[in-house]
């Protein structure tokens, strides 16, 4: 047996007086009574009838009483309302009966004197010395202060709410309010520019579309800005082709740099895979903002793209995208500031430049989302380079049979690459070298000339030349001149590359027998399917439909069309898209004469705008969706609208329409949205 003595005090222990480190002893009903007069939190002891045995001071001033001893035999039904007064009651005999405390219940108190006070409150049975339950005792703790704050918190919170909601209620508006004249802008300025005009004429529409452009960019960048503010705006990950849809965002910036006269490129490592998962809207969004900044802040030299593998796993690819220049530069004191909300390098930059400070404190933004970071580096006067790194899953969608074209049938061809830029020659050969094509490279007419002899006369002639047109002292189509004036050289296969379109182009092109004539910057899929075309197995294509056309796009037959849109000037615009079409139409200038006539007309579509008097697009659709039930018929519906925030194609969509449109509308918009409906 343990014969060690128990270290846990007795009764008579615990009753003895506590010793002081000076030597003097208080007993414990001194101390109880020194804690019951001093603690500011409310003590008090109660019966099972819910009568005060005991109080200690802080209640009692609490409850306006000279005395501790006042409250004895009263209850609080004596200072609180009847109904404070039974849910305490209620609160004790569930403890007394359960055993089970009541902890930090938090209570609004009303006394008499009209004091008031929140407090956190602590109930535990009251047991005799038997163990009978006997009563109940607690400690209330005044939390008034704390709940101040939380409601004045409550309050802050509501009214940034409101305030939020206001602000984007106005952005909202102001989207609407300012996309509607812009509608009006730019189509009109489209037409116009598709008619018959004088040289200055074109020269000022042209301006007026440059400068629709302009402010719907900055337009834009600032509902961009407000859905981050707002923390609403989210990423969209789907399976995409990462070459292709990069290859179509530099093209559509390619009229820009060949304005400025600069060499715009993209390189794709080899690593990269077919597809990805990632939201490529927003991907292509942040490269087009680098991409035209690259342009905008560049005098002379070149813009390039790398996209480059920094890792790859089965199912994960991380990739390296950079844009750099040979342009202005940036000073190292800007470089932290740049990507800062409405902050430039240099103030004076926005007179001579424009933008909003905004472009790439969104694009930062839009990075971050997708878990990079956006890096800069510069050398005054020399260039900047913008990059970020991003890791993507790797889609196991492959491309389709009709996307995919196999290189097999060009592996082994000889090839000339001719270009004075000596990046799109190292990225054209790296490229026809995946493909398994043997290349040479020459920086100019006279080399490519003699490269071309040397071979024929070696008995290994070259199988396609690929040029540039735009090169210093001899352009690509005095090269192909000379090729076709000497008769051994005459039969050479020849594809041109341009940076621009020009007036007769194609026609000299045609004379002079160029195989193939591609915009650059060339995208890969493009490249390769001409190569196949032009010396491979795949068949040829007519010449009009290569890529280096810019021609109306056009649907599949005449449509009967009911235009619903209240504004006169955006009837114009939409009525001259769709004659352009070879579409025929009836107008409607709000909701009720669109419900009306499509009751009566068989119409093969209707466009639909969303703000309108009396019955707006929404409620005619829902109108028109609700009278088709019993038809089991569907009209399609478009709705175009100048509306762009999030949410706003939902609302569309639910209301019942198949397709939406932001204004302002563009004709190619437009068509392919007709297009992809399929109507029968």
């Amino acid at each position: 047996m343990d014969n060690k003595r128990s270290t846990s005090p007795t009764p008579s222990e615990r009753d003895a007086p506590a010793p002081l480190a000076n030597g003097e002893e208080f007993d414990e009903r001194f101390l109880l009574q020194c804690l019951m007069d001093h603690i500011p939190d409310s003590i008090y002891f109660k019966d099972a009838e819910g009568r005060f045995i005991r109080i200690n001071r802080a209640k009692a001033e609490r409850s306006g009483l000279p005395s501790t001893e006042e409250a004895v035999g009263k209850s609080d039904l004596d200072y609180f309302s009847s109904e404070h007064a039974e849910k305490a009651m209620a609160d004790e005999r569930a403890i007394m009966t359960t055993g089970q405390p009541l902890i930090e219940s938090e209570e609004h108190l009303i006394w008499g004197s009209g004091l008031q006070r929140w407090v956190s409150t602590t109930k535990l049975p009251l047991q005799a010395k038997d163990g009978k339950v006997v009563g109940t005792f607690g400690i209330s703790r005044d939390i008034t202060k704390l709940k101040q704050t939380e409601n004045a918190l409550e309050r802050a919170k509501e009214a940034a709410e409101s305030a939020n909601r206001a602000k984007s209620e106005f952005v909202a508006n102001m989207s609407h309010e300012i996309r509607t004249p812009m509608n009006g802008v730019i189509g009109m300025a489209e037409l116009l520019l598709d008619t018959e005009l004088s040289p200055s004429q074109r020269e000022y529409t042209q301006a007026v579309l440059e400068s629709g452009e302009a402010l719907l960019t900055l337009l834009n960048e600032i509902l961009d800005f407000s859905k981050i503010e707002a923390g609403k705006l989210e990423l969209d990950p789907r399976p995409f082709d990462l070459r292709d849809s990069i290859g179509t965002m530099m093209k559509s910036l390619a009229a820009r740099a060949h304005h400025k006269g600069l060499e715009l490129a993209c390189h794709f490592d080899r690593e990269l895979p077919e597809r990805v998962i990632g939201d490529v809207g927003r991907l292509r969004q942040v490269l087009i903002n680098l991409v035209g900044n690259a342009i905008k802040f560049t005098e002379r030299g070149e813009v390039v793209v790398d996209l480059k593998v920094e890792d790859r796993t089965d199912d994960h690819v991380q990739i390296k995208f950079s844009v750099s220049d040979t342009g202005i530069g940036i000073p190292n004191d800007k470089l932290k500031t740049i990507f800062s909300e409405f902050e430039q390098a240099d103030k004076s930059m926005t007179r001579k430049y424009g933008g909003t400070g905004l472009g790439l404190a969104i694009a930062s933004r839009f990075v971050e989302l997708m878990k990079g970071e956006l890096a800069v580096s510069s050398v005054l006067g020399q260039g900047t380079n913008f990059s970020f790194t991003i890791g993507l899953p790797i889609s196991e969608q492959k491309l389709t049979q009709k996307e995919q074209i196999s290189p097999d049938s060009i592996a082994g061809l000889r090839v000339l690459i001719v270009d004075d830029n000596a990046t799109n020659r190292r990225i054209l050969q790296e490229t026809l070298q995946g493909w398994g094509i043997e290349s040479q490279t020459a920086g100019h007419a006279r080399d490519a000339l003699q490269q071309v002899k040397g071979a024929v006369q070696q008995g290994q002639p070259f199988d396609l030349v690929i040029s540039d047109v735009n090169m210093p002292e001899i352009d690509g189509f005095e090269l192909v001149q000379s090729l076709r004036h000497d008769h051994e050289l005459a039969e050479t296969t020849v594809m041109l590359l341009t940076s621009g379109i020009r007036s007769g182009d194609l026609p000299r092109c045609e004379r002079l027998n160029v195989a193939t004539h591609l915009m650059k910057p060339v995208k890969q899929s493009e490249l390769l399917e001409a190569i196949s075309q032009t010396v491979g197995n795949l068949p040829r294509v007519p010449q009009e439909v290569t890529v280096n056309q810019t021609r109306p796009l056009t649907s599949s037959r005449s449509l009967n069309i009911l235009l619903v849109e209240d504004s006169l000037v955006n009837q114009m615009v939409a009525i001259g898209l769709l004659k352009k079409g070879g579409h025929t139409y009836t107008v409607a200038n709000n909701g009720i004469e669109a419900v009306e006539l499509s009751a009566s007309n068989p119409y093969d579509l209707i466009l639909m705008d969303i703000e309108m008097p009396e019955m707006d697009g929404l409620q005619a659709t829902r109108a028109i969706r609700e009278r088709e039930r019993s038809t089991n018929k569907h009209t399609r519906i478009i709705a175009m609208t100048a509306h762009a925030m999030k949410g706003d194609d939902d609302r569309c969509f639910q209301a019942g329409m198949d397709a939406y449109l932001t204004k302002p509308i563009r004709q190619a918009a437009l068509l392919n949205a007709i297009s992809k409906l399929e109507i029968d």
